[in-house]
């Protein structure tokens, strides 16, 4: 029998994992983590939740007020990616600083064995040599999100649901008569009050430096009012009128000038990438395949390192490599490596 720490978001997955944990005869505790006043998960809504589910199965819970580390390592480099006119994903940020940072160091503090969290995803191998798998149920699969930045980190993880599909996660959680058994999924962005982006970054930001938006050859289109409104690929919200329909293509917060074109023109050939990391030895020249954010399809790549910096150089053109972005790579099931996506190679 383990001493497992199980983070507690109040949804439904993490609910069932600690369920699960409990019918494996395992001593769990849950924790749950306190990460801003926005309604979405690391609310109080969601903590009353947790420990709604926590009293239910029989099981200790304690809250953790983190807003002050979630502010200070999520949400301000994210808005300061958007003012460097970058496309933060701050889920993979939150991963790497709170839940496997914060979380993981608590947990051993307190003297668990394990953390266990309700990610869809696979461990495989013994500890100092632990490979990330993606989740049997591929439409559910978070690997993506989990990507290392470091070894080792998750030598005392445990992930349960990975092999389950969402459906089956549903059902255990209403044999079991789980509070939260119809809970809906959690927003995209925690933080950001029912997905306003724009509202949030307003009030967050200094005074906005407007700017131009011009098309690939150079032409003025329009003025906009702040680089940090704006994502490559973005076609919608523009604020301008045009003959058909244009994208971003490119964004340079020094200069404040916006770029967009046909949507033609936002495919690249590849991408440049920096501060990455490795679960394996490989080569200086490879080949992988690599997916440039959460939502895109993974596709075959040649990978070029020199030193933490890579140059990757995709089979089939790719719509809309934003920097900012990670770049996460695989073979077969494994995630083996990821890097900070710089800029496009046309």
């Amino acid at each position: 029998m383990a001493k497992i720490a199980c983070a507690m978001s109040g949804g439904v997955d993490s609910s069932v994992t600690a369920a699960l944990l409990i019918e494996g005869g395992h001593e769990v505790f849950g924790f749950t983590l306190k990460l801003h006043e926005s309604p979405g998960c690391g609310s109080d809504t969601h903590m009353a939740d947790a420990k709604r589910v926590a009293d239910h199965l029989g099981i200790g819970h304690e809250a953790i007020d983190a807003r002050a580390e979630f502010a200070s390592l999520v949400v301000d480099p994210f808005v300061s990616q958007y003012l460097a006119g970058k496309t933060p994903n701050p889920c993979v940020t939150c991963n790497r600083t709170i839940k496997f940072g914060l979380l993981r160091k608590i947990a051993a503090q307190k003297g668990f064995d394990f953390l266990a969290t309700g990610h869809y995803a696979r461990l495989e191998g013994e500890a100092g040599a632990r490979k990330l798998l993606k989740a049997s149920f591929y439409p559910k699969d978070q690997s993506y999100f989990l990507a290392p930045r470091e070894a080792g980190v998750f030598d005392n993880v445990l992930f349960p649901l990975g092999g389950l599909k969402k459906s089956e996660v549903r059902e255990i959680a209403a044999q079991k008569e789980l509070p939260v058994a119809q809970k809906g999924e959690s927003q995209d962005i925690c933080f950001v009050q029912n997905g306003q982006l724009a509202g949030f970054l307003a009030g967050k930001m200094p005074e906005s430096r407007p700017g131009k938006i011009v098309d690939t050859s150079g032409r003025v289109l329009g003025g906009h009012r702040g680089v940090e409104f704006f994502t490559v690929g973005q076609r919608r919200g523009l604020g301008i009128a045009y003959s058909e329909p244009l994208y971003v293509i490119a964004i340079d917060a020094e200069s404040s000038t916006v770029t967009v074109g046909a949507r033609g023109e936002a495919f690249h050939s590849g991408l440049t990438a920096t501060d990455s990391f490795f679960t394996r030895e490989t080569p200086e020249i490879f080949r992988s395949s690599v997916k440039i954010r959460s939502t895109a399809a993974e596709v075959p790549c040649e990978v070029r390192r020199e030193g933490a910096n890579v140059a990757v150089f995709f089979d089939a053109k790719q719509f809309g490599v934003a920097p900012g972005q990670l770049a996460v790579f695989y073979d077969g099931e494994e995630v083996i490596g990821s890097a900070w996506i710089t800029g496009a190679v046309a």
